[in-house]
């Protein structure tokens, strides 16, 4: 985590990217809120949307290739 800030703290939009990380920490909770009241287990619903966001992150390096 002390990475992170540090980073965050040279970037001159840092305050954005907080807001921003705010507002997307906020839809995934609510999505995380939503499995749960379809049966989902918290942690198993977070894990399918880390295992999403992971699918995501390989193909757009693979489209960078």
């Amino acid at each position: 985590m002390n990475n992170v800030l540090e980073f965050r703290a040279k970037c001159p939009q840092a305050e954005s990217l907080a807001d921003y990380r705010e507002e997307l920490e906020s839809a995934v909770l609510k999505i995380v809120s939503d499995a749960v009241c379809k049966g989902y287990q918290p942690a198993e619903a977070a894990m399918m949307v880390a295992d999403i966001a992971d699918d995501y992150i390989l193909m757009l390096s693979r489209q960078g290739r």
